[in-house]
């Protein structure tokens, strides 16, 4: 019997794979093959809402290093507790391991717009970024699909203030809060309302009172849409920008020249606002917070 060489070294199969480079994607170059796929995703938190009552559901709104948003969806308590402390608002990440999927708004509210949103999952995880982000939102909804959006979306927009409501108080003492309406124009000579609240007016107060005389050009985002009153109204999200160095900015300016310059008849914005105000009067209950500043208007008229 040969001698066992003890010396005789063994061999093993490699089963180690090779690494995979991360697939990375912006939010507009999504398309549906891209759905229930897992991605890495270059981003800045730019809102990061409570988490629900329960305890088990979390939502971002993320911006990419284009300016284009997404909603960002972390579902199950050990998943929010883990992102709800690695993510902040306003900082920058690489986020590895996010999946994709068509929008599920029709099922279950959704705070923005858009044709996909991702969800984070247990093998997400997130390394720190430092990257120039863009100061504003790429995409800036037109004042017509505003007008189809759900109850309670956020929107971002840009228009020329062609008309600003003196303040209001709304609601009964010790609670009562100053409201301002501003009515937008966009490029095509559409109005939108939206009302002012708290900090954004406080904050602004000296812009908004020259807004109306300058004609001045202000984008807007996450102003939540608001059913009942028929505008969209400020949130705790909401940013302002005075004259923004924008694409959007640009293409509105030689309206605003044509404004001041008295070439572009306006009567039409108060006739809009008069009808508005009527309309809200009547329609209203008497219990409703805001009837009496709608009455008090449409009796001026």
């Amino acid at each position: 019997m040969a001698p066992i060489n003890l010396r005789r070294q063994r061999t093993f199969a490699n089963f180690t794979k090779n690494p995979v480079e991360p697939r990375f994607i912006d939010f507009d170059d999504i398309e549906y093959s891209d759905t229930f796929r897992t991605c890495s995703i270059c981003v800045r938190v730019d809102v990061k809402f409570p988490v629900n009552p329960s305890g088990d559901k979390l939502h971002f709104i993320l911006m990419d290093k284009t300016g284009a948003k997404i909603e960002a969806i972390v579902a199950g308590k050990d998943l929010v507790n883990r992102f709800n402390i690695t993510l902040h608002m306003g900082r920058k990440y690489i986020i590895h391991g996010v999946t994709m999927r068509p929008n599920f708004e029709e099922l279950e509210c959704r705070y923005i717009q858009h044709t996909y949103e991702c969800s984070f999952n247990a093998r997400t995880f997130v390394e720190s970024l430092s990257l120039q982000f863009p100061t504003y939102p790429k995409h800036l909804m037109p004042f017509q699909e505003v007008q189809r959006c759900p109850r309670n979306t956020f929107v971002d927009i840009i228009g020329i203030v062609v008309h600003y409501d003196g303040h209001e108080r709304i609601g009964g003492y010790p609670g009562a809060e100053i409201h301002r309406e501003v009515t937008f124009m966009d490029m095509w000579g559409k109005l939108i309302v939206f009302g002012i609240w708290g900090g954004n007016l406080i904050q602004n107060s000296y812009r908004w009172s020259t807004t109306e005389g300058n004609k001045s050009i202000v984008l807007a985002t996450m102003l939540r849409k608001d059913c009942k009153y028929g505008n969209l109204e400020t949130s705790n999200y909401t940013t302002l920008a005075f004259n923004p160095d924008h694409t959007a900015a640009r293409a509105l300016d030689d309206i605003r020249q044509k404004i001041i310059g008295g070439l572009i008849d306006m009567k039409f914005v108060q006739q809009f606002i008069e009808w508005r105000w009527a309309f809200l009067a009547s329609e209203l209950s008497t219990k409703d917070p805001r009837h009496r500043m709608y009455t008090k208007k449409a009796r001026r008229m």
